[in-house]
């Protein structure tokens, strides 16, 4: 059987309503209800779990929590295969290899990454401009010269690893578009940055095998999901 009160329900065994004597009203006066639980304004509410307010009579709680103290930086939001293909790149002790990628990963002083790893990266863009058998052809290269200075410009320009963007540009089209426009190597009003549906790899490496925009391949398709224009740039699960 089943008895209510006015702000609760509750089931007891047939024999016990019997003997109780409990019947269908649902009057409050009722001997065999129990104590209310607890109602919004009811002198039985409890205490709300934050212990700064009572149900019915709330008021307004704390903020967010502040944020974490950051820890040491791992990794810059710089351009996809820089540290890995121009600095120690060739070196044949892994450990000082990983070791001089880890710097440069964690060196949050952008002053000083021209001078400490310019020098690195003409040597390593030297064997680079070598992939297509012709050696000075690489962009900014300086054929008037013969040593690693060579390829000073070039190498002055991807030591300042980091991603630069126009904010104001109302077209996102080309990667490294920013750096493109401020060497005078194409002139354009390009937001530049890093856009999902680009291919940074095969950009990357014709600029410094062949002195262009485009003509190595790496052999992998961009897949369609990977050209989705909306933030947070997920295409669907598949």
């Amino acid at each position: 059987m089943k008895t209510t009160s006015h702000f609760t329900t509750f089931f007891v065994p047939l024999a016990l309503a019997a003997a109780l004597g409990i019947g269908c009203s649902s009057s409050s006066s009722d001997s065999g209800t129990p104590a209310d639980t607890g109602t919004p304004g009811d002198s039985n509410t409890p205490t709300d779990t934050n212990g700064t307010d009572t149900l019915g009579t709330d008021t307004a709680d704390a903020g967010p929590p502040a944020p974490p103290a950051l820890g040491e930086q791992l990794d810059r939001m710089g351009r996809p295969a820089v540290n890995t293909a121009l600095n120690h790149a060739f070196d044949p002790n892994e450990s000082t290899k990983q070791a001089a990628k880890d710097d440069w990963n964690g060196n949050k002083d952008p002053s000083t990454w021209a001078t400490k790893y310019t020098a690195e990266v003409e040597k390593n863009l030297g064997i680079l401009d070598a992939l297509d058998t012709i050696c000075g052809n690489q962009v900014f290269a300086d054929k008037t010269k013969t040593d690693a200075t060579r390829y000073a410009t070039l190498a002055g320009v991807l030591a300042d690893d980091r991603l630069w963007i126009k904010s104001d540009a109302t077209t996102c089209s080309t990667y490294l578009a920013v750096e493109a426009d401020a060497t005078a190597l194409l002139k354009n009003g390009d937001c530049g940055g890093r856009m999902p549906g680009y291919d940074p790899i095969k950009q990357t490496y014709s600029m410094l095998a062949l002195g262009a925009l485009s003509g190595v391949t790496d052999g992998v398709a961009t897949p369609d999901r990977a050209k989705v224009t909306s933030f947070p740039y997920l295409a669907a699960p598949h």
